[in-house]
């Protein structure tokens, strides 16, 4: 190869190492294909893509979205095209052992600046456990076989039934996210184990194609992550990271002619 193309590559070469880190290709994880803007967490100190985003490969067979309070929820399949993660609550797998009473004990919640969202094609269960009055709505339906409670368990397959626990008196409610499709099948089968089959098949969320913060880097042609800040606050400290050809930036990556995309 002739001196000045041997150059070029070397330069393009070198150009492609410093923008987007090798730990950021795609991964696997049993059979689920990780990309972005998913990645696992393993791949510190470079993070890339959304933040909220990370999973968890364990035993390089399952995968895992770490939740608020360290919940976990298993990963059953992401859909890149329609931008779906369908995920199980695999913090209550032991719950969902019995074939009578799901004894559940998170409720599902969605921080507001995550880039993850439910779906049309959810909708919810709701459970009250240890009550100590009856519930009087059509809608509940009393589970059998709820261990250590005295009082009665119950589960509304409608929405809004939260406030009524206090009502009845119940120790706790718990309102689980399922399938619609799966929850509105569910009546075909047997009343001891209809509610357990449900929440095995867990729930569907949305990513958003854009946060805020790496709109502007993906417009730009760029990649977001998170590195380890080593200009600001030292290397403990991780900061939004926009990874472009030329090497991460701050922000965005810049246009050949020098300015910035908007």
């Amino acid at each position: 190869m002739p001196p000045l193309l041997l150059l070029l590559a070397v330069l393009l070469l070198s150009s492609t190492a410093n923008g987007y880190p090798s730990t950021c290709s795609n991964a696997t994880c049993g059979d689920l294909t990780i990309a972005y803007p998913f990645w696992l967490n393993s791949s510190s100190p470079s993070s890339c893509g959304y933040r909220g985003l990370g999973l968890a490969c364990e035993g390089n067979t399952t995968l895992i979205l770490p939740a608020q309070s360290h919940h976990r929820y298993r990963v059953s399949y992401i859909d890149y095209d329609t931008r779906s993660v369908f995920l199980v609550d695999d913090a209550e797998a032991e719950a969902l052992n019995t074939t009578t009473c799901p004894h559940l004990h998170f409720n599902f919640t969605i921080d507001a600046s995550s880039a993850l969202h439910l779906t049309r094609s959810d909708s919810n269960i709701t459970f009250f456990y240890n009550c100590k009055r009856n519930a009087s709505s059509p809608s509940a339906v009393e589970l059998t076989g709820c261990p250590d409670y005295n009082g009665s368990s119950y589960a509304f397959t409608g929405d809004g039934y939260t406030g009524a626990a206090d009502e009845y008196g119940c120790e706790a409610a718990v309102v689980a996210p399922v399938l619609d499709a799966h929850k509105k099948a569910m009546v075909e089968a047997p009343p001891a184990s209809r509610y357990v089959e449900v929440l095995k098949g867990g729930f569907e969320l949305n990513y958003s194609p854009h946060s805020v913060q790496c709109g502007a880097c993906e417009r730009s042609g760029g990649w977001c992550g998170y590195r380890h800040n080593q200009t600001h606050g030292g290397p403990g400290v991780v900061g939004f990271a926009c990874f472009c050809d030329g090497g991460p930036t701050d922000d965005q990556c810049e246009s050949t002619s020098g300015q910035n995309y908007s």
